[in-house]
């Protein structure tokens, strides 16, 4: 989720972990999901979530983000997914129905969760979801894909990242893949204020980014309103180093696909982001 890092910094002290796991090699519909109870959430974690969730109302979500994700996942016909830092669900709804036999999603925040679990309460397709730390959680089952979309970039440190890392693996059954979307570490630095013209901002150091440094994004929403979050920068070397330590194998960066189906106008739309791509796609697997 793109606001992973501040929600963990605001319960740190609050969440109680009352969710049963599975015993290991269980399915996860074998036991009954259950929230965290959070002690007095502040009224910012609400209004948050739902502004990031009017976000996903931007084109570029769909055009470029969704897009690339789907072409890198491929057929999804009978696969079981979890999906890491699933937001409000829009993506485990869109890989159930292109054919995805499970799906379970996963957040840090009680709040998205909700939003998601209405969304399925209002159109069943069968979604299951869990509120927990993507970085901490404990085997699932064995999954055919697991999904992170703008998830591993709220790593500040390459220990951080080894850990959403090896939550993957361990979820994923030999030869499962893990595939996402991701703050895009070759994007130049500086502010990318020529990107607002699709609804958002990027801001970062410039000059001598080092490991960790912040960068911070702003959404600018149709009704007027705006909101800000960091996330962090690690060189591609680290990703690439964490990938291989963690055990997978095909790594691949992955786009930016820009949806085909769009017409050459409505693609032209898009020369500045695709020049040089704030986001980036991801691939690999797990060995078999």
């Amino acid at each position: 989720m793109i606001i992973q890092k501040q929600k963990v910094l605001e319960i740190n002290n609050t969440i109680k972990k009352i969710i049963k796991l599975p015993q290991k090699n269980s399915s996860f519909k074998s036991f009954k999901l259950q929230k965290m109870q959070v002690s007095n959430p502040s009224n910012s974690f609400d209004e948050m979530a739902q502004k990031y969730k009017n976000a996903k109302e931007l084109p570029i979500f769909k055009d470029i983000i969704e897009f690339t994700m789907l072409q890198t996942i491929g057929d999804l016909k009978g696969l079981k997914v979890l999906d890491l830092a699933c937001d409000e669900g829009n993506n485990c709804r869109i890989m159930r129905k292109k054919g995805a036999s499970e799906v379970l999603g996963v957040d840090i925040s009680p709040e998205m969760i909700d939003l998601a679990e209405s969304s399925e309460k209002s159109i069943p397709l069968g979604c299951k979801y869990l509120v927990h730390d993507a970085s901490t959680l404990e085997k699932m089952g064995e999954f055919d894909l697991v999904v992170a979309i703008y998830l591993l970039n709220y790593a500040q440190t390459k220990g951080e990242l080894r850990k959403f890392c090896e939550v993957a693996y361990k979820n994923l059954k030999k030869g499962g893949r893990f595939i996402g979307f991701n703050d895009n570490p070759f994007h130049k630095g500086g502010l990318s204020s020529e990107l607002k013209k699709y609804g958002f901002t990027k801001e970062s150091p410039e000059i001598g980014r080092k490991e960790g440094d912040p960068i911070k994004y702003t959404f600018y929403l149709k009704d007027g309103s705006e909101f800000s979050f960091d996330d962090y920068w690690l060189s591609p070397k680290t990703y690439e180093d964490v990938f291989k330590e963690t055990g997978f194998e095909d790594f691949k960066w992955e786009g930016p696909f820009l949806d085909d189906s769009l017409t050459k106008e409505e693609r032209d739309k898009y020369d500045v982001y695709m020049a040089n791509p704030p986001g980036i796609g991801f691939s690999m697997k797990k060995m078999a």
